[in-house]
């Protein structure tokens, strides 16, 4: 319980302190968006690294090379843990957006950040506000932003975590319109941490593969028709091991 208490009493102190932060970066926002993008990943990125350190969580990551290094790309994770954020976003080598459920926009302090991140927030039972978010990560993706999306649409709950829900089709038009590439996101042991035993927040080790990235334009037949399903295919072979000949 004591690891509990101290990973959020940090992350109030981060959100309460960081308001003159904020402040700063929305004003660098308004003249140099991409100065502001570019300092608020390494600050989240430092703060995340040290929530993991204080949750006992030890990250095993696999495929960093996969991330390209000149370009934009989307990533796509499976998800089951509110930690899945935490230990993948320490990896980002750019500014990165995460799509997010509305709900966590109302959140003090934690949506500003959010923004300045450039993350999206969808309202699942708003399809037409649903479309707007689609647009709007494709104009982050066209000025050089990552977005990483979770197609599943909610966390994982089974008990077997290789076990994916489906994917949402219409979550890859962000790489669909601008020929981005899609890097799969295998995440396994997050639940660990957090969501298997609440309220308790216990050492845990966690791996995340970035699998090879692949352009929507190069699929063929079924796959290039239906992407989501086939990117849920891959991440589901890393999580259980298995070898695929489809990787490209």
């Amino acid at each position: 319980m004591i690891r509990a208490i101290l990973v959020v009493f940090f992350f109030f102190c981060f959100f309460f302190f960081g308001i003159p932060v904020v402040a700063v970066l929305f004003i660098i926002r308004h003249f140099n968006k991409q100065a502001e993008l570019n300092a608020t990943l390494k600050i989240i990125q430092a703060f995340l690294r040290f929530e993991l350190w204080v949750s006992g969580t030890k990250v095993h990551v696999d495929g960093l090379d996969n991330i390209p290094d000149d370009e934009p790309c989307l990533f796509v994770g499976n998800h089951q843990s509110l930690y899945d954020v935490l230990c993948t976003y320490v990896w980002m080598k750019r500014p990165t957006g995460f799509i997010a459920k509305k709900s966590i926009a109302k959140v003090p302090v934690m949506g500003w950040w959010m923004i300045l991140m450039n993350c999206l927030f969808l309202d699942r039972d708003n399809v037409k506000q649903g479309l707007q978010t689609i647009l709007t990560a494709i104009e982050y993706v066209k000025e050089g932003s990552s977005i990483f999306i979770y197609p599943e649409g909610t966390r994982n709950k089974g008990e077997d975590k290789t076990e994916l829900g489906d994917f949402k089709e219409g979550s890859l038009k962000i790489a669909q319109r601008t020929n981005c590439p899609v890097v799969p996101t295998a995440i396994s042991g997050t639940a660990d941490i957090f969501e298997n035993h609440k309220p308790f927040v216990r050492p845990a080790e966690v791996t995340v593969h970035f699998l090879p990235p692949f352009y929507i334009k190069d699929l063929e037949g079924d796959d290039r028709k239906k992407p989501a399903a086939y990117t849920r295919k891959l991440i589901m072979q890393e999580l259980r091991g298995e070898k695929s000949s489809e990787i490209r």
